[in-house]
């Protein structure tokens, strides 16, 4: 019994570990047509005016950069001033904070006796 059990838990652990491999496999799989599943690919004239226009706005922010015209980025999640505590949490810092000094001070003028 504990045989069989220990051979049913080893195949559905090697189903499980190579099934999802098969699924992601299909990525670069070309269909029965002959073409591919992947998106076709631009022509080449409307890739290079995506290029020089890329250059021509890439120079452009480089001049604007050197003539001090370019402001610094905002930054995109202001700081905040909270702690992110909780008023209770807050409280329970003070008061372990409070007992410690009460503590230390006790037991000091204990041990001068």
């Amino acid at each position: 019994m504990t045989k069989r059990l220990f051979l049913l838990s080893l195949a559905l652990a090697l189903a499980l570990c190579i099934w999802p491999a098969s699924l992601f496999a299909h990525s670069a799989v070309t269909t029965a047509s002959g073409g591919s599943i992947e998106g076709k690919e631009t022509p080449a004239k409307e890739q290079s005016k995506a290029n020089l226009k890329l250059k021509r706005d890439l120079e452009k922010l480089l001049a604007d950069a050197k003539a001090g015209r370019v402001a610094p980025r905002q930054q995109q999640f202001p700081r905040t001033a909270k702690s992110n505590l909780s008023t209770t949490a807050k409280i329970g810092i003070i008061a372990a904070i409070g007992g410690a000094i009460t503590l230390i001070i006790v037991f000091h003028e204990l041990s001068k006796d």
